[in-house]
């Protein structure tokens, strides 16, 4: 009997392991010295400059996680900051409104009148909606529901992963939505990603990604060559999977990349400034928060 329950168990581990284990960039990342930082019960900042013979993906990187367990979500709430015709750092709006953790949000005009231009509903009230060809950048939300609590929303697409409507989020029922992409995951499966430049080069990257125990914020950091090389979004895919994440959604990246926690200021190496310190954090229009 001993000996079948120990069959079954090396075939259960076997199953679950396939096809990260066969992955050496999975084992690099599973196998990483995490710098681990408890931020609060239940929320946890994990970090790890992946560089010489730790390269992942033929690549030096610098990738920074936030975990936020489902039990300490609930004692806070999601919510999306933005300041209708100005610019503001991730920082200033996390740190005006008290937020544990934030990120910047999703794409927008760099220029006057400064909009964004992706769907964006606060408070039940349309502020933005898709306004530009976004490619696949428009195929997927973020929805915060009204008690606090955040989920993601794969839009309808067509068989090369293109939002069939740009009027598609409207039909989401939550009072706070914000419009992004691409989709990397649904439901524990790839979303299609189509080869243009946007997807395919290497690029400073932020994403939103659940499971059902979890939140998690990542970012990876770039434009730093040699250093922090950045990623393509199916390298990006690939660490949602390595984290433990079910869906994930990228949200604006390149030089507005930022991760920004409570009592530490930003944690990662936002490229702004064209170095790889702190203190290269762009203004950005909108920015997603977690509250306490």
């Amino acid at each position: 009997m001993k000996k079948l329950l120990l069959i079954i168990s090396a075939i259960t581990i076997a199953i679950a392991c396939q096809p990260k284990c066969d992955d050496p960039d999975y084992l690099t990342f599973k196998n990483a010295k995490w710098e681990t930082t408890k931020i609060e019960k239940g929320i946890t900042l994990k970090q790890y400059h992946f560089q010489g013979e730790e390269q992942i993906f033929e690549s030096s990187q610098y990738i920074s996680i936030i975990e936020i367990d489902l039990k300490a979500a609930a004692q806070g709430r999601w919510a999306l900051a933005n300041d209708p015709g100005k610019i503001t750092r991730t920082s200033k709006f996390a740190a005006d409104s008290g937020a544990v953790v934030a990120m910047n949000g999703t794409f927008y005009n760099m220029s006057v009148p400064y909009n964004s231009v992706s769907f964006f509903r606060k408070f039940g009230e349309l502020c933005y909606e898709f306004t530009e060809n976004m490619g696949q950048r428009d195929n997927g939300a973020v929805a915060i529901r009204e008690d606090g609590q955040v989920y993601l929303v794969a839009a309808p697409v067509d068989s090369v992963g293109m939002a069939l409507d740009k009027e598609w989020a409207i039909n989401i029922a939550e009072p706070h939505v914000m419009g992004s992409g691409p989709l990397l995951m649904m439901d524990g499966e790839d979303a299609y990603l189509n080869e243009g430049s946007f997807n395919k080069n290497r690029h400073p990257r932020s994403a939103l990604a659940t499971n059902s125990k979890k939140v998690f914020l990542i970012t990876v950091d770039g434009r730093a060559k040699g250093v922090a090389d950045g990623m393509s979004l199916p390298e990006f895919t690939k660490i949602m999977h390595y984290a433990g994440a079910e869906d994930a959604l990228n949200l604006d990246g390149g030089g507005s990349t930022t991760l920004y926690v409570k009592g530490m200021g930003i944690v990662n190496h936002p490229s702004d400034n064209k170095k790889f310190d702190k203190e290269g954090e762009r203004y950005v229009v909108n920015s997603l928060l977690f509250i306490k």
